[in-house]
């Protein structure tokens, strides 16, 4: 479990880490004689065709619709396995991470949409605040080396893997166009042979991968989002395999292992490095303090923190979690911060909420601000807390919940 747990944090610091040089890189580019280049390539057109039927997207929309719908399957498998069989399966460990995730998703949602309900389409980007970047969070946590105990990652990684969860929910609820009834048939039929195989404990991953293509290929067509196929594929994959078949390793943990790296190493990275496309020349002082960057920031900045550090709060003194194991309020309030740097998956809503290059310039701005203020006032409130010995972080066990 140690190795497991250990591997998977050191892929999430190095992700975070090539995140950030995907970010410079690309506002970097976007200021410089190969901002042309750059738009040419991210608006670079693929076609796929297959007989009548025919995809035509560019670059871009192929990385968010379809790359980033492996992202979504690799988290669902994570949050399965580790809700299922891993360090959440009790109740006790879980319920700190829920509820702070239902804070760090409520009250930024709140915050941006009390700076814009009144406009439109401004007040579509109220999800924009409510996610966490696990990739960046985890590799600022790396710096601090011995002085973070294990716990407090393990939370890191459940906190964000809810985060994602409930982000799921709200796009498949509220960022969805209008639906084309045919292949919202056929998508159905491919969930219901999903079901079928799953439960007859098939574990050829083969056969869950073709069906997950038809699936994403139908969505698409929908008119749903595409990477709301991952999330579905995710759930069917099982965990589990037939008696008869005990010496085939988990088709859920092979997958997880195989998908992992190429999404932290690989995905994100690409993610990043093509959607944060800010020319500082197309910007004005308004764009500044628009409403949109405005309520990003303050999302992102000032709802994560006080909505994962009050809902924590009321809980614990309730009654109903307990801070994780030799962990206090001031590197709790810390970490509570750091889940402020939204980047991935806020720019990843913001291009659902607006088309507007205004808007997605105001909404790329105030991502990338928040994300910023909430890295820096963390690491420095986390340096002047943290004092934890080195033997409080090697040993992952029971560390989740402090022993009465």
């Amino acid at each position: 479990m140690k190795n497991r747990i250990q591997q998977y944090i050191n892929i999430e610091s190095l992700s975070g880490i090539l995140l950030f040089s995907g970010m410079v890189l690309a506002l970097c580019i976007s200021n410089s004689s190969l901002y042309d280049l750059y738009l040419n390539l991210i608006n670079l057109p693929i076609s796929i065709t297959i007989g009548e039927f025919g995809l035509h997207k560019p670059l871009i929309k192929w990385t968010n619709d379809g790359l980033m719908a492996i992202f979504f399957l690799t988290i669902t498998l994570e949050a399965k396995y580790h809700f299922l069989e891993g360090e959440f399966t009790s109740r006790e460990n879980l319920n700190l991470p829920i509820i702070a995730a239902l804070g760090g998703a409520i009250v930024p949602a709140i915050v941006y949409y009390a700076l814009n309900y009144d406009t439109f389409p401004q007040a579509k980007g109220w999800a924009i605040p409510i996610a966490t970047d696990t990739a960046f969070v985890l590799g600022i946590l790396s710096f601090f080396s011995t002085r973070i105990p294990l716990a407090l990652r393990l939370f890191v990684v459940a906190l964000s893997i809810i985060d994602d969860i409930i982000a799921v929910m709200i796009l498949a609820l509220f960022y969805t166009a209008s639906i084309n009834y045919i292949p919202l048939l056929i998508a159905a039929i491919i969930l219901l042979l999903l079901a079928v195989i799953n439960l007859l404990k098939i574990s050829k991953l083969s056969v869950y991968l073709i069906l997950g293509i038809g699936l994403w290929l139908s969505l698409v067509e929908t008119g749903i989002h595409g990477t709301l196929a991952g999330v579905l594929l995710g759930v069917f994959i099982p965990l589990r395999v037939k008696e008869m078949d005990q010496k085939t390793s988990s088709p859920l943990k092979r997958l997880e292992h195989a998908l992992h790296p190429i999404v932290a190493l690989i995905i994100l990275p690409i993610f990043a490095f093509l959607n944060c496309e800010i020319a500082f020349k197309e910007l004005s002082i308004a764009d500044f303090y628009s409403s949109v960057t405005i309520g990003i920031v303050m999302g992102l900045f000032i709802g994560k923190q006080l909505g994962i550090m009050s809902f924590s709060f009321i809980a614990i003194k309730l009654g109903l979690c307990k801070l994780p194991c030799d962990i206090n309020w001031r590197v709790y309030y810390g970490t509570t911060i750091l889940c402020g740097i939204g980047f991935t998956f806020s720019l990843f809503i913001g291009t659902l909420s607006f088309e507007d290059k205004i808007f997605v310039n105001q909404m790329e701005l105030g991502v990338v601000l928040g994300s910023l203020l909430s890295a820096l006032l963390g690491v420095i409130l986390l340096r002047k807390a943290t004092r934890v010995s080195q033997s409080m972080v090697e040993n992952p066990q029971n560390i989740l919940i402090k022993k009465s």
